[in-house]
């Protein structure tokens, strides 16, 4: 680097050598980590450590084997009303061994407790009577009825050409036929109010083809969105192996700003800078009739991370912009060809566990902020969005000019944090079949009993706010009694929250003039600036 002398620059003047490379000093020219996929491979464990699991795997096999040959292998048998079809077998809980354990049932105990409290004020011996007759028709009354492993009953042959005949047990449940029009009428309905109630953004209909268990596989619960733990270091994909994280942004941002004063190079020199290892097509994109710009960098600011930045959509662009749909965006003096994801921004600061919540689009009017694989960046810096292509409605000029860019929005960067955890958030929703003070029977939320096993510790709560749990699933069609902290209405909507993890893409790309086509480069270029006016060094 050489300052030229005088005010004037003469090609006689004698420059002064201000500062060159030590290459000892000098930064690595490395912009991201190669990772190595081995890493991830799981070491073969040793004899000694598989020789306890072999013990305990054998011993369970053998008990497995005697479960099998006594014929009792997951087999129970539950004292039904005689009369009782199979379907509705399966919807009778055996609460043999958890009687009266749920507190929260505890209304309808005092009431069994205040009859059987009026009956023992009668005559001693009359009650034992009483008893004894109720005794044998207890027998007469009741069948016992085989329920397999799966929690299904067991049907007899004998058994299911009784219940053929008597069809009079089904009368209080719906058909096949009248529950497919039910769920049919019921889907009509929820979707024309997720239309017009935005409150609501993220519902999601349960598949009936496929098992939620897998369908939502990779979703969590959360009992708090802001102070649920949740590690930001769990199941990162491979593209976080190549980034580079500062385990105090803070202070190393200090420290380099710092060092960047005692630079030699100060404002208002004229200077000569001589470029070495200059990449060819860099050299032949130089065109001598435009201003060819140098930005100095600090340390460390040509190393990819996660970068954040608060964006707000333009009042001009009313076209919808989903998370992840292809922009340019001039991030403080660079330009990227980027595919952002968007979150909430929080006023307040960030959450306890460090998690917000993904949004499908960006909302006029909202700050929000997004988030790309991008070089660090020091400081507070403007950040805009432009579409790649100028779109229709920014009109052609009387003159033939190009069209302007389109500006999506701006803002301001905000972070340097591959910590922050984006989670996409999605609803389950169910509607009560039955309500009996602060439980209900829930249906429409799942369509088997293993899913209802599966999400059975997920919180649940309604949109007139009542909050509750599952509690058991009830026959084989989804059907789930539920627990309140209050009653819920008729008309009330259960839900159900999950969450996922969101990443950024690895698709960060600079953006270079020759990489553009001729209607792209125009929109930033402009005929002006090839002009024999254009503005001269």
């Amino acid at each position: 680097m050489e300052r030229a002398q005088g005010a004037a620059i003469e090609e006689d003047d004698e420059p002064t050598l201000l500062e060159e490379p030590v290459p000892e000093q000098q930064d690595s020219l490395v912009e991201a980590n190669e990772p190595n996929v081995l890493n991830n491979e799981q070491t073969w464990p040793e004899d000694d450590e598989m020789e306890g699991w072999q013990e305990q795997m054998r011993a369970m096999e053998a008990e497995e084997e005697a479960a099998r040959a006594a014929g009792a292998s997951g087999e129970r048998v539950l004292r039904v009303p005689k009369g009782t079809s199979a379907y509705q077998s399966a919807w009778i809980a055996d609460n043999s061994g958890d009687e009266g354990s749920d507190s929260d049932l505890s209304d309808e105990d005092d009431d069994m407790m205040d009859d059987s409290d009026a009956a023992a004020s009668d005559d001693d011996s009359m009650a034992a009577d009483a008893a004894h007759d109720d005794g044998d028709d207890d027998d007469e009354e009741y069948d016992e009825i085989r329920i397999g492993s799966d929690g299904n009953p067991i049907e007899d042959s004998a058994a299911g050409s009784d219940d053929e005949k008597d069809g009079d047990g089904d009368s209080e449940l719906p058909s096949p036929e009248e529950e497919a029009a039910q769920l049919k009428a019921y889907l009509k309905e929820r979707s024309q109010l997720n239309d017009d109630d935005m409150e609501f953004p993220d519902e999601v209909d349960t598949p009936m083809d496929m098992p939620a268990r897998a369908r939502f596989a990779r979703f969590r619960g959360l009992q708090s969105f802001r102070t649920s733990p949740w590690d930001p270091y769990e199941n990162l994909p491979l593209d976080y192996a190549r980034i580079f994280q500062f385990e105090n942004l803070r202070r190393t941002q200090q420290r380099v700003l710092r060092a960047a004063l005692g630079a030699p190079a100060k404002a208002g020199m004229h200077l000569r800078i001589v470029l070495r290892a200059v990449p060819a097509q860099a050299a032949a994109t130089f065109n001598p009739d435009r201003p060819f710009v140098a930005f100095g960098l600090h340390q460390y600011e040509h190393q990819m991370s996660v970068a954040h930045f608060t964006i707000t959509r333009s009042a001009d662009y009313s076209e919808p912009v989903r998370s992840k749909d292809p922009l340019v965006v001039h991030f403080g003096f660079r330009r990227y060809n980027v595919c952002p994801v968007f979150s909430q921004h929080l006023h307040g600061g960030a959450t306890v566990n460090n998690v917000h919540k993904f949004e499908r689009f960006l909302k006029p009017g909202v700050v929000s902020v997004g988030t790309i694989f991008a070089p660090i960046q020091f400081g507070a810096v403007p950040v805009s969005l432009y579409l790649p292509t100028p779109a229709a409605s920014s009109g052609m000029d009387v003159g033939g000019e190009p069209r302007l860019p389109t500006l999506v929005g701006t803002g301001t960067s905000l972070e340097v944090n591959p910590s922050r955890i984006l989670a996409k958030r999605i609803v389950l929703t169910g509607a009560p079949f039955k309500i009996r003070k602060r439980s209900a029977v829930i249906r429409f939320m799942f369509f088997n009993p293993e899913d209802v096993n599966w999400f059975k510790p997920v919180q649940l709560y309604t949109k007139n706010r009542r909050v509750g749990h599952i509690m058991e699933s009830l026959g084989t069609h989804g059907y789930m009694k539920c627990v309140f902290d209050g009653q819920i209405k008729q008309m009330d909507t259960v839900c159900m929250n999950l969450y996922k993890r969101v990443f950024p893409k690895w698709n960060t790309s600079l953006w270079s003039e020759h990489s553009q086509t001729d209607e792209q480069k125009l929109q930033w270029v402009g005929p002006a600036a090839e002009s024999d006016d254009a503005m001269e060094l």
